[in-house]
């Protein structure tokens, strides 16, 4: 985006976002799921040879190849988000990407060419009762300890420090969150703890329990390290294994375990929940059993009917698979997000048009910038 334009598209982001929030919206908001691993693995940015590895290692590096990640993200991504050097401040938080759970409880992190970083599983074969063994980790044990560490590094960084004349605030650290207990586990243990959870179920719950409590141990102890007090009214949580389960299993088997979660740490919500994969229709049972009243969706979901499953009163937060905004043309962009703005799914206001999900590097900006024309266009409301 041209830099004489980013004061006026402030100003049109700050009216929307005032608009749906009160409940009328002008028009669908558009926001971008994204990490630094679209500044580092985008060779066009990343001249400097920065891996994932040496992100991962490296607080000093990582604190300043988060400032030019977010630099790119505010200056070129077209969105409903501040656009350009900003008001106030920059955020920055340490990233280490989905791996700090698994890797928590014992399993190794891989770092594979070209990609972000993943965990393999351990605590399979001889290694099955290896967790229970060893026990429930400590909150800041292991790569607990080094995010502790990255996160108090950029703390004394950013203080007396500014950025193109901002100062930074560091955002909490992601301990204070989970990827969900079944999805830990199923990391944990591999595709075989799928099949256990009909042909062994007693060790299946024992996992459950195991991992379910060390979850709520850990997140109260970093909660009282950054000095979080008192218990919040609403809460998110993410799982996106349930994927693999019927509604009927996920109600027998998985669903205690979020309640759990919820009663734990949370108050009464409504609460939020981040679903990747075939996860529609688990969506009125979280609804009705959790309180869930915002999802920020990945793909397949069916626009057309979603709204009708769930209600005008919940969040979706989706849209165009990261596929096609990588593979598609400018106009095939336009036309999905077209259709899926005029599909039924803003019926009541609560539609927040997305990438599902988590934008990949290096989709063409034509492409983004197709998605958000089409967004500021087709997604205007009117009122009689």
């Amino acid at each position: 985006m041209p830099t004489h334009d980013f004061t006026r598209h402030n100003q049109e982001v700050k009216q929307v976002w005032e608009a749906y929030r009160a409940g009328r919206p002008v028009r669908t908001p558009m926001l971008l799921g994204t990490n630094p691993r679209i500044w580092i693995q985008n060779p066009d940015l990343n001249r400097e040879g920065v891996t994932w590895k040496s992100f991962c290692e490296d607080p000093e590096l990582m604190f300043n190849t988060f400032l030019k990640y977010y630099y790119y993200l505010v200056h070129t991504l077209p969105q409903d988000m501040e656009m350009g050097v900003p008001e106030k401040e920059w955020s920055a938080y340490v990233h280490f990407g989905n791996v700090v759970e698994e890797s928590w409880f014992g399993c190794e992190i891989a770092y594979r060419d070209g990609q972000v970083s993943a965990t393999t599983p351990h605590f399979t074969g001889q290694h099955k009762r290896e967790m229970f063994e060893k026990g429930v980790p400590a909150p800041f044990d292991g790569i607990m300890g080094q995010l502790k560490e990255f996160h108090e590094y950029f703390q004394r960084r950013a203080a007396n420090y500014e950025f193109y004349g901002r100062p930074i605030h560091v955002d909490p650290p992601t301990p204070l969150g989970t990827d969900g207990p079944f999805t830990v586990a199923l990391g944990m243990r591999g595709t075989q703890f799928l099949e256990e959870i009909t042909t062994d179920e007693v060790y299946f719950h024992e996992v459950m329990s195991f991992v379910t409590q060390a979850i709520i141990t850990r997140i109260q102890a970093w909660r009282k390290y950054i000095g979080m007090e008192g218990r919040p009214v609403e809460g998110g949580l993410a799982d996106d294994a349930i994927q693999f389960l019927s509604v009927c299993m996920y109600k027998e088997k998985v669903l205690p375990y979020h309640r759990q979660f919820f009663e734990a740490l949370y108050g009464p919500g409504p609460h939020s929940m981040h679903l990747c994969g075939n996860v529609q229709r688990h969506m009125p049972t979280l609804v009705k059993e959790l309180n869930i009243k915002s999802f920020e969706t990945g793909y397949p979901i069916n626009f057309t009917s979603l709204r009708g499953e769930i209600g005008e009163d919940v969040e979706i937060q989706g849209g165009i698979p990261v596929a096609e905004l990588l593979e598609g043309s400018p106009a095939e962009v336009y036309r999905k997000t077209e259709t899926i703005l005029r599909s039924g799914i803003r019926q009541g206001g609560k539609f927040i048009m997305s990438e599902a999900n988590n934008l990949p590097p290096c989709v063409p900006l034509e492409n983004l910038q197709a998605m958000y024309s089409a967004t500021r266009q087709a997604g205007i409301f009117t009122y009689e």
